[in-house]
């Protein structure tokens, strides 16, 4: 390369040069103050000016980063990290752009000469990295469809577990319903004997005692007389006759509970893919109190707070099932001495039902999870996961929504809210949302929370 810069170099470098005239590579030589001191014809093409104008340039010692600037340049010099390593350097997919425009990637390599001199090649490698970054996108796009169809397989295997899961607890309960129906039937033959025979008994009483009496005021030999005082005294008959019409209210007021508890089984037994029809919803609390009497018992105060609310076309025995995995989860969280606190009123054209506990709460980190099926906080063994679930599922399906209120520190424990409308939608699936009412914490009562019982079974 005829170029009067060139002859600085020393003679021992000749034989560089005369290669690096023929390369392909653009190459320089430079010294420590960044001089070029030799250039070969494939580095003037990437200044994008003519081989004088370069070499005016370069005698008038401009360096080698303002010829030809790289994105490498502006964080670290290639060049003073070769002298400095004493050996050769090489860094890949380097960004530039030449005179022209064109952005390019190149390979640059920096060797150490000797007497502060370096030589700095630059291979073009736009094409090669174009390929490649093309075909790391199409694997990247291949692996990126690998996970999303694992996923989605993942996802669909997840649903058919839990369909079937749900195809087993909805043979189970349906089991279960015709069990407790049989139940009810069979004892509600037995009970209502007792029940319409009990106030038959205490007219005989009556009468009996009446009776007794009337032969007390006659006149009675003395020996049948004594015979009949040594009987009484024997058998405490002066308890008996104070006694038998308490004893008579205990048989009638047993009758009367059991009555009410086979009605409560045969409402819960109820198919629950009934016809939708006018309900009374506070009698369905109460109802669903009756039957979960053995859990409350005289542990859990239940204190109700309402008045006379319009009724709710719905399905019954579904909105019933509601009510009693709501209660039953009240009942565990609020525990022994705890308290459960009923509301209902019309809201927002329909009807609210708030079920409050006096439990602990549950963790704000799990309110988020507690409607979806299969998570529980209980013991295994002790719950499926699924009450809160199917109970979300049942108020979607009649319209309505189901929430648990936000935490409030002034009142412990947790406060489930349920909303429905006074007429269902004509059709509304159980997985539809909607627009929703908003619905508010009540401001009585003792306790409103994020807290509560885990989901039931």
């Amino acid at each position: 390369m005829s170029d009067p810069t060139s002859t600085a170099l020393p003679s021992h470098l000749d034989d560089l040069r005369r290669l690096l005239d023929g390369s392909v590579d653009a190459a320089i030589i430079v010294d420590a103050d960044h001089r070029v001191l030799y250039r070969n014809p494939a580095y003037d093409a990437y200044t994008g000016k003519r081989g004088r104008e370069v070499s005016a340039l370069v005698a008038e010692g401009m360096p080698c980063h303002k010829l030809f600037t790289l994105d490498l340049c502006a964080e670290q010099c290639l060049m003073r990290k070769a002298i400095s390593a004493g050996k050769s350097l090489r860094v890949h997919e380097i960004r530039a752009r030449r005179a022209d425009g064109e952005d390019v990637t190149l390979i640059v390599t920096a060797t150490p000469l000797g007497g502060g001199l370096t030589l700095e090649t630059y291979r073009d490698v736009t094409a090669e990295s174009r390929v490649q970054r093309k075909y790391n996108s199409l694997l990247s796009r291949e692996r990126n469809a690998k996970e999303e169809l694992e996923r989605k397989i993942n996802e669909r295997t997840e649903a058919l577990r839990r369909a079937q899961d749900q195809l087993v607890l909805n043979e189970k309960m349906s089991s279960l319903g015709r069990l407790v129906a049989g139940i009810a039937h069979e004892l509600n033959n037995p009970i209502n004997f007792v029940y319409g025979n009990v106030d038959f008994l205490a007219q005989y009483f009556r009468t009996l005692i009446e009776l007794i009496e009337l032969y007390e005021l006659g006149e009675l030999p003395p020996e049948v007389r004594a015979r009949a005082d040594e009987f009484k005294r024997r058998v405490d008959f002066e308890f008996l006759r104070d006694d038998w019409e308490r004893l008579l209210k205990s048989v009638r007021a047993g009758a009367e509970r059991t009555a009410q508890i086979v009605a409560g089984l045969k409402a819960f037994s109820r198919p629950q893919i009934g016809k939708i029809e006018e309900t009374d919803l506070l009698a369905g609390l109460e109802t669903t109190l009756h039957l979960l009497q053995p859990v409350l018992r005289d542990q859990v105060t239940v204190v109700k707070r309402w008045s006379t609310l319009p009724l709710v076309r719905c399905r019954g025995g579904q909105i019933q099932q509601v009510f009693m995995n709501l209660l039953t989860n009240a009942a565990h969280a609020a525990g022994s001495g705890g308290t459960i606190t009923l509301e209902a009123e019309p809201a927002d054209g329909g009807v609210a039902i708030r079920v409050r506990d006096s439990g602990p709460g549950v963790p704000p980190d799990i309110a988020s999870k507690i409607f979806d099926p299969f998570f529980t906080t209980k013991d295994p063994g002790e719950g499926t996961g699924l009450g809160l679930a199917i109970s979300q599922r049942i108020v979607k399906s009649h319209g309505g929504r189901i929430e648990l209120m936000p935490n409030d520190p002034a009142r412990p424990g947790a406060q489930f809210v349920v909303w429905l409308p006074l007429e269902p939608p004509p059709t509304q699936s159980p997985s539809s949302s909607g627009s929703w009412p908003t619905i508010t914490s009540s401001g009585t009562g003792s306790g409103t929370g994020s807290g509560g019982a885990p989901p039931s079974a």
